[in-house]
């Protein structure tokens, strides 16, 4: 069984963090989230997976190569269906398709087998939401086949369409599904955009264009249990670091071992301080005498926690060195960020390469050389 991974994207949406590194390859718990998206497609069978990438590709290609199931290829595409159609001769049977941005714990053969069950040019994974307008609604009829396919509505299209499609009792009638970025095609998909080479997005292009030129598009609807998150912002990048050290993505855990009930630490790290869980400590962390980490505080390879400091709701990328009696609430430092000791930093961003004084206010940006975070 094949699958891709769209890992090409610009995460504008992510900036600063996608300055350095394309969004799949910004680090959760200690791997990418690239990662934790192939890992879930070996442990349900796929071992031939290619990876798509193209913004900052060169981190995607280095950090996969010689991974036994996952060969990364950069591609020069405009879209996420070109990315697909430059991949046209390599697929001559269904395959899955899974953005690179997404953590979900799905089963993805269960997708798989659904699709091939039916004579359905394409299935698209469905989740439930309380707000469909940052995603693509989708309306199914009472079989499970797509009726309508629209990215990113507006808020009275939504009112307007929930009144036009509520007689056709299907699960769409009363919840708002959406589009969950996990498609199995399939392989005709790819002469029908050969065929139409303005089809460039499927979210935007080929679905609605299968839909209403009469092709057949199945809804699978993942359980209410299953868990989907789509990494695009701030926010939702941290409520997943913390749904992550919760526990409550089975089947996804941070890359180190589990000391005690919400407390991941690598055994190369040396804490000598208090750990308040849950947190993640990484590789070679140092946490000094007197520091408190957490609640809620990730902790990447090599970060230096000074005496006294005090880290609540923050992430902490490699190479960091926080100095003594620093104080971070709700922030993200990148990598080899270095804070003056006694330093404030209430939500915040830190970039790269950046030196942080003693101030609250002031903050000195170094002009150094940036690096990818897994380089």
């Amino acid at each position: 069984m094949k699958a891709v991974v769209l890992a090409g994207g610009l995460g504008t949406r992510l900036y600063p963090l996608t300055k350095v590194a394309p969004k799949p390859m910004i680090p959760l718990a200690g791997k990418p989230i690239l990662e934790y998206i192939v890992d879930g497609l070996v442990r349900h069978g796929f071992t031939d997976i290619i990876i798509a990438a193209r913004y900052l590709g060169t981190q995607v290609v280095e950090y996969f190569k010689g991974h036994p199931y996952a060969k990364p290829v950069i591609l020069d595409s405009k879209d996420t269906a070109d990315a697909v159609r430059l991949l046209d001769g390599v697929f001559d049977d269904h395959f899955i398709v899974s953005m690179g941005d997404t953590l979900c714990n799905a089963d993805y053969r269960e997708i798989y087998d659904y699709h091939k069950s039916s004579n359905a040019v394409a299935t698209i994974a469905l989740k439930q939401v309380e707000n469909p307008l940052p995603y693509g609604i989708v309306y199914l009829d009472e079989h499970g086949d797509i009726l309508l396919f629209i990215e990113k509505p507006l808020s009275i299209e939504v009112y307007l369409l929930s009144l036009a499609y509520y007689r056709q009792k299907g699960a769409s009638a009363y919840e708002n599904l959406i589009n969950a970025g996990i498609y199995v095609f399939n392989p005709h998909i790819l002469e029908i955009l050969e065929r139409n080479p303005g089809l460039m997005d499927f979210g935007r292009h080929v679905f609605p264009y299968l839909v209403e030129n009469g092709y057949r598009v199945r809804g699978h609807v993942l359980g209410h249990s299953v868990y989907w998150n789509d990494i695009g912002r701030l926010e939702t990048y941290k409520s997943v670091a913390w749904d992550m050290l919760d526990g409550r993505i089975p089947g996804l855990e941070p890359a180190a071992p589990m000391a005690s009930k919400g407390v991941y630490i690598h055994d190369s790290a040396i804490v000598r301080g208090r750990v308040n869980p849950p947190v993640y400590i990484g590789r070679s962390v140092v946490v000094e005498e007197g520091a408190s980490v957490g609640p809620y505080a990730v902790l990447e390879d090599n970060a230096v926690v000074g005496k006294g400091s005090v880290i609540q709701e923050g992430i902490v990328w490699r190479d960091t060195l926080i100095g003594e009696g620093s104080r971070i609430y709700d922030s993200i430092l990148m990598n080899r960020v270095e804070v003056a000791p006694g330093s404030t930093l209430v939500s915040t961003v830190v970039g790269t390469g950046s030196r942080v004084s003693g101030e609250l206010s002031k903050m000195i940006l170094d002009p150094v050389e940036v690096t990818p975070p897994y380089a």
